[in-house]
């Protein structure tokens, strides 16, 4: 027979304060979450690194490529050079782009038009592109959805990556169906690759981290609404609460249905959407048409505000 002991009052005391100790909230001051560096490779092949930036959205370039611009915040197509290792091309289309402190590359393919190049069963790896060498390998194989949707031939949408903790962020919807929202949002050791956690039927298109009011937060777009979400992460790179609706782009812009595709803060800490029309189809890249949002946090009012 087992006998339940109570506890002395002194224990109670002890239990108390250690129970207040730890469950005391963390508080970090804000960072701009900004560790990541260019490739190795970049000098190797001529390119300066200060002018070159990681495009996966080059018109008629298939894959990933590297422009070097004439000069620093010149992004127009004038005598811009630009470079493609040969296995940039090998998995198709790609969308989404992270660097780590390394200079390491991790992308993500996309739908496009067509699957030819894309089937939906490879729509859930992670590619990464070596620093030293620039040579582009699978990095990680997501859990496919046993059923997948043959009317979504979407899967990763969004990649977003923590500096403390070296922690990759990716967003699927793969196996999501009109009725059904089966998205997932992984959070993945960048040097291993493997998966630390993760949040379930969440369908997530951009995703982007900052520190607001001494908490690390991870924000996310809706792939069915135009609602932007945020959640709590930890230093260790986990979720660390249950998300929260924060605000809707509902409304505004030329369409006025727009999705967060993507979404990132400046230096100053201000949130940059660049939202799209998104219904799980297929479109053809000259047929989606961007509108950038920004957004302002209001430090009395405990919000963010519209400020375009």
């Amino acid at each position: 027979m087992k006998t339940l002991l109570k506890p002395s009052h002194s224990l109670i005391y002890i239990l108390y304060i250690v129970s207040f100790f730890s469950c005391k909230e963390e508080t970090i001051e804000y960072q701009a979450n900004d560790c990541k560096k260019q490739p190795l490779f970049v000098k190797s092949i001529g390119f300066n690194p200060s002018l070159s930036a990681f495009s996966t959205s080059e018109g008629k370039i298939k894959g990933l490529c590297l422009i070097q611009f004439n000069k620093k915040g010149d992004t127009s197509n004038g005598g811009k050079k630009i470079y493609q290792h040969p296995s940039w091309k090998t998995a198709g289309s790609l969308g989404p782009i992270q660097l780590d402190p390394q200079g390491n590359c991790f992308v993500a393919p996309i739908a496009m038009v067509n699957l030819i190049d894309n089937p939906i069963v490879m729509q859930n790896t992670v590619y990464k592109v070596n620093s030293q060498t620039g040579e582009m390998k699978p990095f990680v194989n997501l859990p496919i959805i046993d059923s997948l949707a043959v009317t979504n031939p979407h899967g990763i949408l969004g990649l977003a990556y923590l500096c403390e903790s070296n922690t990759l962020y990716v967003s699927t919807v793969q196996g999501s169906t009109r009725q059904k929202e089966n998205g997932l949002i992984y959070a993945i050791d960048a040097e291993t690759g493997n998966i630390i956690d993760k949040m379930t039927n969440i369908d997530a298109i951009g995703i982007g981290i900052s520190y607001i009011e001494g908490k690390r937060k991870l924000y996310f777009g809706s792939a069915r609404t135009s609602d932007v979400y945020s959640i709590n992460i930890s230093k260790n790179g986990k979720f660390a609460n249950n998300a929260s609706l924060i605000f809707t782009i509902s409304n505004l812009g030329p369409r006025g249905d727009d999705k967060a595709r993507k979404i990132k803060f400046d230096k100053n800490g201000n949130m940059v959407i660049t939202a799209i029309e998104f219904n799980f189809n297929l479109i053809a890249p000259t047929e989606k048409q961007e509108t950038v949002y920004n957004f302002v946090w209001n430090a009395e009012n405990q919000l963010w505000e519209h400020n375009n």
